[in-house]
């Protein structure tokens, strides 16, 4: 646990008491993968840092539809959880384990004191939350302006192992680019029909190298 507070860039801008306030609150949890981890109609959750595995952060439309915002992976840390420590910021995300994953979390509630006498922690914790929203602007700028296929063909190429193949159902890559799977399922039925890829149960595999980024025929 001390190693992993200290690895906080803040750290050292704490006092002796503010330390020993952090310790007396902050715990570990593993999750499995699938599991929530946050949602908005749960209380703040507080900054968390992953230790090991992947956690993804989505919005969750009325019809149910989800909206990838980013990852964080080990060694990274999340503040949007926390946003309710921080005034006039409301951000309603929800977040799911990737993969089985461990985090450490320190509860909004220790931040909230906190932050109001420890400048260093309170710039650190706006830092973060501006890193998060560039990460989101930058992920609706491409569902707005990307195509479907390029946005696609992209995950396709980043998530491709050393034989080019993808194992991924046609429901997962939708999320992964915030569409639905029968838009998904219809792009790579064109991008087979153009032999650019292999279509198999849960997976795609790559031909002629990674695809281009687009196929023949109407985008979606």
């Amino acid at each position: 646990m001390e190693r992993h507070l200290q690895a906080f860039p803040f750290w050292t801008q704490l006092s002796a008491k503010e330390q020993a306030a952090i310790r007396g609150c902050a715990y570990v949890r593993r999750y499995a993968a699938g599991s929530l981890i946050y949602a908005r109609e749960q209380e703040c959750l507080g900054l968390m840092q992953v230790l090991s595995g992947t956690v993804r952060s989505f919005m969750l439309s009325e019809e149910g539809r989800k909206v990838l915002l980013y990852r964080i992976a080990a060694g990274d840390c999340d503040v949007l959880s926390a946003s309710c420590v921080l005034k006039k910021i409301e951000f309603q995300t929800q977040m799911v384990a990737d993969t089985d994953c461990e985090l450490l979390i320190v509860p909004a509630v220790c931040l909230a004191g906190l932050k109001t006498e420890n400048v260093h922690l309170r710039c650190f914790l706006y830092e973060k939350l501006g890193e998060r929203f560039s990460e989101v602007m930058l992920r609706m700028e491409q569902m707005l302006f990307t195509r479907i296929d390029q946005r696609l063909a992209q995950v396709l190429r980043r998530r491709a192992d050393a034989s080019g193949r993808v194992r991924a159902t046609h429901e997962a890559l939708a999320a992964e680019i915030s569409s639905s799977r029968e838009v998904v399922s219809r792009v790579l039925k064109r991008m087979e029909a153009d032999g650019l890829v292999r279509l198999g149960r849960g997976s795609v595999t790559l031909l002629r190298g990674a695809p281009s980024a687009g196929c023949r025929g109407k985008t979606d």
